[in-house]
């Protein structure tokens, strides 16, 4: 079996690939048990955030197990000429890049660890998982609360909402007179909240479909609360909008803006597009007196303060350079306890079966002597002809050091 991964991200494919590639907890859990169906994959874990959709395995063939499914399917067959694979070590050393933030647009975000956690627990309740990816995945765990603690990569991560506020200021040099409308009520929006907050933004509606949910976080953060059926509605009356939400479809089409600026007596407007799936139709772009930007846009602005964090990010490949040894040795551990366990088994079947007819043969009254003659040759001549056949299957596979470490096994003391 092989450990692997296949995946697109940020830096293989567009926002345009990425938005129609991406999967919710439930697609997730639907598309883990149609691949899970394929008898060569013995264990498979789906992660899908807005910057990557990743699919880890444990697999007979590697990733080429799931590469072959997707190219028999017509709706993921144009993904893979976007996708990375990684296997075995580079695949182990992929995952703690990602938990750890490293392979994020934003190095040092630690939002992906919660994204990560969730798709765990998607693989572990619908029993995708078991011995390898669950350690794997745990040891993962480690290696980021490890890089959290013992580097600075969080402290200098330079963050979409930080880039945000710096776009508008762009656009708005004062800012703090201006009306926003924040459309979805997660984390991203309790980020925004913050940043707005801190820069004297106060006049903040948060716009949601869920109306508890985006009632509290709207009463908690002293802010008007209006439901997304109203969102065309009440489009024209901000200055800034920032979008965040999980929808498979645009909130946001071109119509909407044309008719907002035409009430607006065309004053600029902001708007920070965070959804993949992207929340705002792209042809917004073309009109006047508007300023669009996807996580895309915000990811190129982002990508030049890298230099910034590099210390830190040295010191990140450390821990997980120590922390992939440590799970290759568990690995090698558990594998080496599968193989004995593989060869009693193997052992107890050849027993057994001479154990029953010694017995049949007790039973008939065979002379003891005989019995015990009968029961150690065929011992010594399965084992000795079963293990011979074994051998000579493996003989081309090894290498000179294996073969002389083979014979060492059998050599007396």
């Amino acid at each position: 079996m092989t450990i692997s991964v296949i995946g697109l991200n940020h830096k293989s494919a567009s926002i345009d690939v990425r938005e129609k590639f991406s999967f919710t907890v439930e697609a997730s859990a639907l598309l883990l048990r149609r691949i899970k169906k394929n008898p060569k994959i013995n264990e498979i874990i789906l992660v899908s955030t807005c910057n990557r959709t990743e699919i880890y395995t444990d697999s007979e063939t590697g990733a080429q197990d799931v590469k072959d499914w997707l190219m028999t399917e017509q709706e993921y067959q144009s993904f893979t000429n976007h996708m990375y694979i990684h296997q075995e070590e580079d695949a182990i050393k992929h995952l703690f890049k990602v938990v750890s933030g490293l392979d994020s647009m934003v190095v040092g975000e630690s939002e992906v660890l919660g994204q990560v956690k969730t798709a765990y627990k998607v693989a572990l309740e619908n029993k995708t998982i078991d011995s390898k990816l669950k350690r794997l995945f745990e040891y993962s765990f480690a290696v980021a609360k490890n890089v959290r603690t013992n580097t600075d990569i969080g402290g200098n991560a330079i963050s979409f909402m930080y880039t945000s506020i710096l776009l508008i200021k762009k656009v708005f040099s004062i800012i703090e007179e201006k009306k926003c409308l924040l459309i979805g009520a997660g984390e991203m929006t309790e980020l925004a909240l913050k940043y707005l907050k801190s820069n004297n933004v106060n006049d903040i509606t948060i716009c949601n479909r869920k109306e508890e949910k985006g009632k509290k976080l709207a009463s908690e953060n002293d802010c008007r609360y209006s439901h997304l059926n109203n969102l065309s509605t009440i489009i024209h009356e901000y200055d800034i909008i920032i979008t965040s939400t999980s929808s498979s479809l645009p909130l946001i089409g071109k119509g909407n803006i044309e008719d907002a600026l035409n009430k607006r007596n065309n004053e600029s407007l902001v708007i920070i597009d965070l959804g993949v799936p992207r929340d705002v139709e792209s042809q917004i772009k073309t009109l006047d007196n508007v300023y669009l930007y996807t996580i895309d846009d915000l990811g190129e602005i982002i990508e030049q303060n890298y230099k910034i964090r590099e210390k830190s990010i040295k010191e990140a490949e450390e821990i997980i350079k120590f922390k992939i040894v440590e799970y290759k040795n568990w690995l090698s551990e558990n594998n080496s306890s599968e193989i004995i366990k593989n060869y009693r088994d193997y052992v107890d079947d050849i027993t057994n079966g001479i154990v029953i007819k010694a017995k049949r043969m007790s039973k008939n009254g065979d002379d003891i002597n005989d019995i015990i003659d009968y029961v150690s040759e065929s011992i010594k001549n399965k084992l000795a002809h079963e293990t011979t056949v074994k051998l000579k299957e493996l003989y081309p596979h090894l290498d000179q050091d294996k073969i002389e470490h083979l014979n060492n096994l059998f050599k007396e003391n």
